[in-house]
């Protein structure tokens, strides 16, 4: 059994699912040459900053500031490199990145492009993976994401994030102690552990959704209301979301496995075949949780049908009880002089009486005949 990630996570950027048809700078990237880059996410003011982690079997060297140059001169080509660019929204410095390690246009481009699909791209000398970082906000009951890329590069790893904050304080933890068998390796390797990192907490994010569901199911069960048709609205719209986020990235990862490049070793291929197995599996759980939340709807649907029904059925032989009973009081609530019965003295009892036994003969006559 898959190993679940114990960390703690911070807030990341609330779903949003009219996130590109609401920005602006999602609208100017229409009709621009390929390669212009602009970041089509939600304006930000933080600084922008480089984490940089330079090491081999020996020797760990790492970097934090908002100085690009100050950092960038930590990288050092004989040894690993894993360069972490902390906040999309400075085009300038994302740009002066790519030219400091000539990387493609097109590929900054797909990196300033927050709602771009899960995909994976062979550029030769870099290897470009994009994928979508998720975070179940339990207290606020949402689902958070993140865009973030990776670009595999020779003994290089770029991480582009949109913000601080990450799943990956347990790697950067095995790179400081020298803990398994992380430094050993090349690039390519953290490269896959980033990925694998994403993927496994799918799985967290997927039981937390199935327990939302479990609840939701019950509350339907027990005592549905208008609020738990808007909860079940808002799980659907999750599921279509991580859904379309997700089902792609098979793709994406079947690519890197099938791919020739020099840059990815053997052994470390088969580690991509486990990700693809789990991203398979995620993906089954998702059809599956959209099945069972569908399920659920038609149970909630059937549920307030019954009760309408039940109620309609209480008003109907409520209205059916007292037809006779108006009818008896609107015959002697006529004001006709000749009516014999309103002389008599226990006229009055007597036609209280009858409506009495009306209403019981007719109780029990439903009773009967199971309405009841």
């Amino acid at each position: 059994m898959k190993k679940k990630l114990n960390v703690s996570v911070p807030p990341i950027p609330k779903l949003s699912f009219r996130r590109f048809s609401e920005s602006n700078k999602a609208r100017e990237t229409i009709g621009q040459a390929p390669g212009t880059l602009i970041y089509t996410g939600k304006k930000r003011e933080e600084k922008v900053e480089i984490e940089v982690f330079t090491y081999n079997a020996e020797v760990l060297n790492e970097m934090r500031s908002a100085k690009v140059e100050e950092c960038l001169n930590l990288y050092d080509e004989k040894k690993v490199n894993w360069i972490n660019v902390i906040g999309l929204h400075n085009v300038d410095l994302i740009h002066k990145v790519g030219e400091r390690f000539q990387l493609h246009p097109l590929l900054l481009e797909d990196v300033l492009h927050v709602d771009q699909r899960p995909k994976a791209e062979d550029f030769g000398d870099y290897i470009f993976f994009t994928i979508k970082m998720f975070h179940q906000n339990v207290k606020e009951d949402e689902l958070n994401y993140e865009h973030i890329s990776f670009v595999l590069g020779k003994n290089t790893v770029f991480c582009f994030q949109e913000k601080s904050g990450d799943l990956f304080d347990l790697i950067r933890e095995r790179l400081r102690n020298a803990y398994g068998r992380i430094r050993h390796r090349k690039a390519d390797y953290i490269f896959y552990r980033f990925i694998d990192t994403v993927v496994d907490q799918y799985y967290l994010v997927i039981d937390q959704l199935a327990e939302r569901i479990e609840k939701l199911e019950d509350e339907v069960m027990d005592n549905p209301t208008t609020k738990t048709l808007n909860q079940l609205q808002a799980v659907r719209k999750e599921l279509i979301f991580l859904r379309r986020s997700i089902h792609p990235l098979r793709e994406s990862i079947n690519t890197i496995i099938k791919s020739e490049s020099k840059l990815l070793q053997e052994d470390t291929e088969r580690f991509f075949s486990d990700v693809y197995d789990h991203t398979i599996q995620i993906v089954e759980s998702l059809e599956t949780y959209r099945d069972l939340l569908s399920g659920i709807m038609d149970l909630y649907m059937n549920t307030a049908s019954n009760r309408m029904n039940e109620i309609m059925k209480v008003l109907t032989i409520m209205s059916t009880i007292f037809i006779p009973l108006t009818f008896i009081a609107g015959i002697y609530g006529m004001n006709f002089q000749y009516m014999p019965e309103l002389e008599y003295k226990w006229a009055y009892p007597v036609a209280m009486g009858v409506m009495v036994l009306v209403a019981i003969f007719m109780l029990i006559f439903f009773k009967r005949k199971k309405w009841l």
